[in-house]
């Protein structure tokens, strides 16, 4: 593999917003106090203060963000002019309204998917009584496994590690050992230095990208995917070129034309219950990507919550293939997310180059996390089985509530995973979401899962949090959406 270049970490921000990514921005401004347009004016002037919406930004049009947010498009004037008459906005005859005026305190837009994970505002529209419902979260409670790793550790388990000076970019050895083992009882023989350790998934994502992509370099990803990967792969300057991926994972013949045409630097693919789809990549596909020639990179950081039967083996990067692959693992899905704990598994050239960047970036992953996770690691199968027992009845009671409630909506049943990919009737899922937040329910408009701004007849439901709230929030959902079509 060629050596890492230096590089900066900033990259141009585009000049112009799209009424989805700004929707997203805008999520939640409908809590509070105070007249709807208020409200809005608000939170736009927030966003540019944070330097989310930076000086120069051309903004969607009055109308289309009205119909974007399913506001009146008085409402979104009125926040426009408020904003132009305090300097914020500018509008130039006959070419749009812009930001004029950038916060003092610029902050990176960061990733989307962020959003999902803070606080849901306060609920103050109708039925204000009822706490919001928040569906937009797929991540998964801890395990008690987890704490009763925690409790069984003792001082003399750690006193050889801290007369040493903790600093492991590659990894704690005892979690190499123990993630090479995972993989070889999956079927796919693994040795210590094929793996480097990682501050969770999202981390391995940004190294893969540092270390594999120059900026403007050509990136197949699929079409939706994983916010994250499209928000890293982004901030590395990559030029993302989608290909679809459907209810049996991606267009196998769609991903080899891409590559013919584009010669990718990079394949970024979800082999094992695909985020946002759940879909599983059958053996003729995963068979397929041998020939692609170009390194692949498969996220399968929900392989441990697959409720089907597994798949096979992971991803094989045998000589068959023409180029390497890189496959992400993590203990968040497995174990619990507030471990940060995550890997790559790759040949060992691959990981020297990675481990190189990852010590450049933070010297290594919390010494104290890798060990409790190496020595959860081997209790993986029971992990396995309580998420199972978990999310299958969930699964089943969900798609059978929106069967009901929702018939005009169609899904394909999720063969792992703890979400539900719908298509609406038509487009309009971003403007849905809106009216669904004012009806006291989160939910994530198809676009967030684009890299082209598409995917706007598509929504994303939750059924990690408590399902009793799940069903509450899907009888709101057909209510809001009873009177969206209305």
């Amino acid at each position: 593999m060629a050596p890492v270049k230096a590089r900066a970490n900033s990259r141009p921000v585009a000049s112009v917003i799209g009424r989805s990514q700004l929707a997203r921005l805008l999520e939640g401004w409908v809590a509070g106090e105070g007249a709807l347009h208020a409200r809005l004016t608000g939170r736009l002037r927030a966003l540019v203060w944070s330097g989310q919406l930076p000086a120069g930004t051309r903004l969607p049009s009055e109308r289309i963000l009205a119909d974007t947010l399913n506001v009146s498009r008085n409402t979104v004037g009125a926040a426009f002019d408020e904003l132009r008459g305090e300097g914020i906005f500018s509008s130039r005859r006959g070419d749009g309204t812009y930001v004029s005026l950038a916060g003092r305190h610029t902050l990176s837009r960061g990733d989307d998917r962020l959003r999902s994970f803070l606080p849901s505002p306060a609920f103050t529209g109708p039925g204000a009584a009822e706490p919001r419902i928040d569906l937009r979260s797929a991540a998964l409670p801890g395990l008690d496994l987890v704490t009763a790793e925690i409790d069984r550790l003792h001082g003399d388990d750690l006193k050889d590690l801290v007369a040493t000076h903790g600093y492991l970019p590659a990894g704690l050895p005892a979690l190499r050992q123990a993630v090479a083992g995972y993989y070889a009882d999956l079927g796919l023989p693994t040795t210590e230095d094929q793996i480097v350790i990682t501050s969770g998934a999202q981390q391995a994502l940004r190294l893969v990208a540092t270390a594999l992509l120059e900026p403007g370099a050509p990136v197949l990803i699929e079409e939706p995917s994983f916010r994250g990967a499209i928000e890293v792969l982004r901030a590395a300057g990559a030029r993302l070129i989608p290909v679809p991926s459907g209810p049996a994972g991606v267009d196998v013949a769609a991903l080899r034309a891409a590559a013919r045409a584009h010669r990718p630097a990079l394949v970024v693919i979800q082999s094992t219950v695909h985020n946002p789809t759940g879909s599983v990549l059958d053996g003729s596909g995963r068979q397929a990507l041998a020939d692609l020639g170009v390194p692949v990179l498969d996220d399968a950081t929900l392989y441990d919550t697959l409720i089907d039967e597994p798949p096979g083996a992971p991803l094989r990067p045998t000589a068959a293939y023409g180029g390497p692959v890189i496959t992400i693992g993590s203990a968040s899905k497995s174990f619990w997310g507030g471990l940060r704990v995550g890997w790559l598994r790759a040949d060992p050239a691959t990981v020297a180059t990675l481990t190189s960047v990852k010590g450049g970036e933070d010297l290594g992953t919390s010494v104290l996390a890798q060990l409790v996770t190496a020595r959860l690691l081997p209790s993986v199968g029971l992990a396995r089985e309580r998420r199972r027992a978990a999310l299958g009845p969930a699964r089943d009671k969900v798609t059978a509530t929106v069967a009901e409630l929702l018939p005009q909506w169609h899904f394909q049943r999720p063969a792992g995973g703890a979400s539900l990919w719908v298509r609406l009737p038509g487009p309009g899922a971003t403007a849905f979401a809106q009216a669904a937040d004012r009806a006291g329910v989160a939910l994530l408009p198809g676009p967030t899962f684009s890299c082209a701004d598409g995917l706007d007849d598509y929504l994303r439901i939750s059924f990690a949090p408590p399902l009793p709230d799940v069903l509450a929030g899907l009888h709101r959902v057909a209510a809001a959406w009873a009177a969206f079509t209305s």
